[in-house]
C-alpha cells in the first residue's frame, strides 16, 4: 500500500552516500526543489555527508546514543544516519508532512534499518518537547529548516541531554550576510557585514544566537565545527548544563569592526559606534554582537577525518583542522593582490610569508581562496612587498 502511494505521488529511488532514499522525482531535475509533495534538496548532499561524519565522530562521547531530526523531510539525513552510523542506536525522524514521513518509513525498510528508526508527524517544537525528563531527551538534535532556525532554537536546546550535540542550519543567507540588516537584528540580535568575509560574520551571528539562548536556559554551548556553502550556514555545538558556563557567555561575545574605505578589520569585545579606522581615519562599521571565540575543535575535526571522508569533505576538514578559528574574520588573497596591484599571490605563499615574519596564519575553512592572520592589513601588505 505504501509503495503504491509513493509511486502515485511521483517518488523515485536515489542513492546518496551508502543509503537509498525515496525522493520526489521532480527534486532531482528542478533547479529549485518544490516543497510538494515533499522537500528534498540534492544540492545539500555535502551538508549531509558531513553530518554523518560528525555524528560518528561524536557518538563515543554520548551518554545516550540517540539522534533526532526535527524537520526530517523524506529522511535524507535521518535514514543516512541509521544506515551509515551504526554507533547511533536510535534514530527519530519527524516532519509535519505526512507524505514525507511515509517516504522516510519506506526508505528505512529498503535500507533494513526499521528496527532502529522511529517516525512521527508533528510540528518541530511539539516533537522536540514531548519529553520533559532527562531520559526522554536526545543525544543529538538536528535542525535544518527552510529559512531561519531562530524560532526553534529554544526547543532544540531544551530537547538535548547534558553532554549532547546540536547541529543547526540557517538558509536565510541573504539576511545573515548583510542584505537585510534590520531583519538580521530582529532574528539574531546582531548586525551583519556585507563584505568579503560576510559568511564568517554570518556563522558567528548564528552561533551567538545559539549561545545567548542557551545561557538564558542555564546552559553553555561550545562550537566544535562549522561550515558554509552558497545556500546555507551550519554550526555543530556541544551542550552542557552549567550555570557558571552560562554566566561566562560574554567571554566569547563581541564585535567585528570593518573599514569599508581601506579594508582594515579588528575584533573588539566592547561596542564602539564612533571608532575611527587606525589606518585611514574613516568611520568603521560594526558587525555583531557575535561569537568571537573559536569555531572548530581540532580534536573533534581530527576524529571526523578518521571516518574516511570523500575528497571534497576531506579538503574542507583539513582546512578546519588547521584554521585559527579564534580570529573572527579572514582576508581573501585576491583582495590583497588588488591592493598591492600585483599578480595574484597563492594562499599558501601568503601564509608562509606571514609565518616567517612571526605572525599567526592559516587557511580559512569558509573560503578556500582566503587566509586568517593576526597581522593587520598594513602589516600583511608590508610583509608581502
Amino acid at each position: 500500500m505504501l509503495l503504491f502511494l509513493l509511486a502515485a505521488e511521483g517518488f523515485v529511488r536515489t542513492v546518496e552516500g551508502k543509503t537509498t532514499l525515496l525522493v520526489p522525482k521532480s527534486s532531482l531535475t528542478d533547479k529549485v526543489p518544490s516543497k510538494t509533495p515533499a522537500f528534498f534538496n540534492p544540492a545539500a548532499k555535502q551538508n549531509r555527508d558531513l553530518s554523518v561524519l560528525a555524528y560518528k565522530a561524536y557518538a563515543p562521547s554520548l551518554p545516550s546514543k540517540t539522534f533526532a531530526d526535527s524537520l526530517g523531510g523524506v529522511g535524507s539525513r535521518a535514514i543516512r544516519v541509521a544506515a551509515e552510523a551504526p554507533e547511533i542506536e536510535q534514530v527519530y525522524c519527524n516532519d509535519i508532512n505526512a507524505t514525507a514521513i511515509q517516504a522516510a518509513r519506506e526508505a528505512a525498510q529498503i535500507n533494513s534499518v526499521t528496527e532502529r528508526c522511529y517516525f512521527s508527524v508533528n510540528e518541530a517544537c511539539r516533537f522536540l518537547l514531548k519529553g520533559t525528563q532527562e531520559e526522554e531527551r536526545f543525544g543529538i538534535v538536528d535542525l535544518d529548516p527552510f529559512g531561519t532556525p531562530a524560532r526553534h532554537i529554544d526547543c532544540v536546546l531544551r530537547a538535548v541531554i547534558d553532554g549532547g550535540l546540536v547541529s543547526i542550519t540557517a538558509t536565510d543567507t541573504a539576511v545573515l550576510c548583510g542584505i537585510y540588516p534590520e531583519v538580521c537584528m530582529r532574528r539574531y540580535y546582531g548586525r551583519p557585514l556585507n563584505n568579503s568575509y560576510g559568511n564568517e560574520t554570518a556563522i558567528r551571528l548564528l552561533t551567538s544566537l545559539l549561545a545567548l539562548t542557551a545561557s538564558r536556559l542555564e546552559l553553555a554551548i561550545r562550537p566544535i565545527f562549522v561550515h558554509a556553502a552558497m545556500h546555507y550556514l551550519r554550526v555543530y555545538a556541544t551542550l552542557a548544563v552549567s550555570s557558571s558556563g552560562a554566566n561566562d557567555v560574554y567571554n566569547n561575545i563581541g564585535y567585528v569592526m570593518h573599514c569599508f574605505k581601506c579594508g582594515h578589520r579588528i575584533k573588539t569585545m566592547e561596542y564602539d559606534g564612533t571608532r575611527k579606522c587606525d589606518l585611514c581615519s574613516a568611520s568603521m562599521s560594526v558587525g555583531g554582537q557575535l561569537w568571537t571565540g573559536a569555531l572548530h575543535d581540532r580534536n573533534f575535526v581530527g576524529r571526523m577525518l578518521e571516518q574516511d571522508p570523500d575528497r571534497q569533505s576531506k579538503k574542507l576538514l583539513d582546512a578546519a583542522a588547521e584554521e585559527r578559528s579564534d580570529i573572527p574574520y579572514y582576508f581573501r588573497a585576491d583582495e590583497i593582490s588588488a591592493r598591492m596591484k600585483t599578480n595574484p599571490h597563492s594562499v599558501q605563499r601568503i601564509i608562509d610569508k606571514l609565518r616567517a615574519a612571526g605572525f599567526a596564519a592559516s587557511r580559512a575553512s569558509l573560503n578556500p581562496g582566503a587566509f586568517k592572520t593576526d597581522a593587520r592589513l598594513d602589516q600583511i601588505l608590508q610583509t608581502l612587498k
